[in-house]
Order: structure tokens, then C-alpha cells, then sequence
């Protein structure tokens, strides 16, 4: 499986710098997106001053949007600041998006995004690839796909993450958009195997390693998120049961390693918050959970001295649970 990726899915307010270092410490080997940047947002904030870091490779950035000469504006500043990839979300289903015209309902619109494609390709030596749905509305056929797919290749895209459900652009929030309508991952072995020359990687539902297992040689990787999120240390089992990684860290050895990161912030006026506020998950499940955000939050709330994480205490039982295994 040395050849197979599995990707951090780029996730709103969630896969910023610190979430990707902390992400980069549980796993050497997962593929890292930012979250979702708007052309206009990463043209006219210090977005685009952001230099990648040496830990955050491999890293693409996903942009959003509707100009196509925005995009190449975007991609002449982006391969020097050192990302690996670009890719263009042609999946979110948000009220937001639609308003903008740009995400999931552009799936309506193929030639626009071919166009933002070319201009990218005509900015840029970096790869593109899109993210995007099997369709939209709840009519379970593949025309609008195959027909983006078919013009957008064209110009140079050539990588394509495909959310295994359609999007629901009125009615359904994006929330319930994950969850509705249901996969179909038959369909996405559809598309890739109608295009055997492109790669196609696939995305939803993918929750445990049996689930890993099962689809990651049926595609080309995987794309995984909240359930990353939610439980970070399923990447421990990720790297020792994909990759065969038996060098995992504990949740003790995690925080020591994010605390270095972290203090290297303390003179930049970054809150304990911004810094801290991806780390309650990282009891998940266990009978220290409750605790730990407990402690996290008053770290947080009362602005105390950030080395104080390593001082949390993990549960007895949770030591037995250790003991046993």
C-alpha cells in the first residue's frame, strides 16, 4: 500500500497551520490540505504571504471561486510560497457558495471551470486537481460529472477527488449535505474505471480501517476528515495498520511534540485558543475525555501558561487499558 494516499479533507475552520503541525505529528505519512480559500480571500489578506513550512509537506491548497483570471492570479503567487498541488472545490454545497456562484453548483457550468483550469496551467507548473460530488439534486445519473471531467482534462487536470454522494444545493445544510443523499461508491469505480488514464481518489464514509482496507486499492487514495477530526489518534492506527508504522507516539509523547511547536508562537500574539482549540479531541473515547477538555478549556479560558498541557494526568483506567494491551 506504499503507493496509495490517504488525504486530510480540507475542512472549514478547522485544517488551519496548527491543526496540520498537530496533524503532522500523529502521522508522517497523510497528505495535507488547507481549508477552503477563497480567490478573493487569498488575493486581498495575508493569505498570500503564508509560506509553507518544511512538516506541512505534502500540502495542497484548495481554492474556491468563479474567475478564472483570479485563479491564475492566485496559482502565480502560490507555487512560490511552496505548496505541492492546487485544487479547486467544485463540491461545497454551503448557501454561501451558491450565492457566490462558485462550489457544488458550478458542476452546472463545466466550461467555466475549464477555463479556470487553463488559467491556472497558463500561471503555474503545479498539478491541479478537482474536488468535487457524483452529481447534483437527487437524479442518481453521471452526466454533468462525466461531462466536467471530459472538458476539464483537457486543459490539464488530471486528479479527481470525488465525494461518492451528489450535492443538494436548497433545502439540505452542509451538515446534512454529508450525510444526504446516500454513497454510492459503485458509481465512483464507475467513473474511474471510464477514465483509466486520470486518477481519482475517493471521499465520504471512509471511517475505519476495515472501511481503509476495502477501497484503497480500488481507487487511487482516500480522502478522510471528521473522522480524523473527531478522533485524532485513528491516525496512530492508520500509520501502524496502512502503513506499517510501529513508531506512534502516545497521547503523553503527542502533546510534548505540539508544546515545542506551540511555544515557537508564544511572541506572536497567538492565543492559547488558536493554539490549543484542535486538541480536545485527542482524549476521544476514553475515560480521560471528559477531563481533558475540562482542563484544556481552562487553559484556554484563563489564558494560562501553554506548557501547562503536559501536565494533564490521564485516568487510572485509561493506564490499565495500556497495561492490558
Amino acid at each position: 500500500m506504499d503507493n496509495k494516499r490517504i488525504y486530510l479533507a480540507p475542512m472549514v475552520g478547522r485544517t488551519d497551520e496548527h491543526y496540520r503541525a498537530f496533524v503532522r505529528i500523529l502521522s508522517k505519512n497523510i497528505y495535507l490540505y488547507t481549508e477552503m480559500i477563497t480567490c478573493d480571500s487569498f488575493l486581498h489578506t495575508n493569505r498570500k504571504d503564508y509560506v509553507v513550512k518544511e512538516g506541512e509537506k505534502n500540502l495542497t491548497i484548495q481554492l474556491a471561486g468563479s474567475d478564472p483570471k483570479k485563479y491564475g492570479q492566485c496559482a502565480s503567487i502560490i507555487e512560490d510560497q511552496g505548496y505541492d498541488e492546487i485544487n479547486l472545490n467544485i463540491g461545497c454545497p454551503s448557501s454561501k457558495v451558491v450565492r457566490g456562484e462558485f462550489g457544488a453548483c458550478l458542476m452546472n457550468n463545466p466550461d467555466k471551470v475549464a477555463e479556470c483550469v487553463y488559467e491556472i496551467k497558463q500561471s503555474c507548473d503545479l498539478p491541479i486537481s478537482i474536488k468535487t460530488r457524483l452529481g447534483l439534486g437527487y437524479e442518481e445519473n453521471l452526466d454533468l460529472l462525466f461531462t466536467l471531467i471530459n472538458k476539464t482534462k483537457v486543459f490539464g487536470c488530471s486528479k479527481y477527488i470525488i465525494h461518492a454522494r451528489n450535492a443538494i444545493l436548497n433545502g439540505l445544510s452542509p451538515k446534512k449535505n454529508r450525510k444526504i443523499p446516500l454513497l454510492r461508491y459503485a458509481d465512483v469505480t464507475t467513473v474511474k474505471d471510464s477514465f483509466p488514464g486520470l486518477e481519482f481518489y475517493l471521499n465520504g464514509g471512509v471511517e475505519d480501517i476495515s472501511e481503509i482496507r476495502k477501497n484503497i486499492n480500488k481507487f487511487d487514495g482516500l480522502m478522510i476528515g471528521r473522522r480524523i477530526y473527531d478522533n485524532p489518534m485513528f491516525l496512530n492506527q492508520i500509520e501502524k495498520e496502512i502503513y506499517n508504522n510501529n513508531e506512534t507516539l502516545s497521547r503523553q509523547g503527542i502533546l510534548k511534540k505540539y508544546l515545542k511547536y506551540a511555544l515557537s508562537f508564544q511572541n506572536k500574539n497567538t492565543s492559547n485558543y488558536l493554539l490549543l482549540r484542535h486538541l480536545f479531541s485527542l482524549y476521544y473515547n476514553t475515560s480521560s475525555s471528559k477531563k481533558w477538555k475540562k482542563f484544556l478549556h481552562d487553559i484556554i479560558q484563563s489564558d494560562k501558561d501553554i506548557e501547562l498541557i503536559t501536565n494533564f494526568e490521564e485516568s487510572t483506567y485509561d493506564e490499565e487499558i495500556k497495561a492490558y494491551r
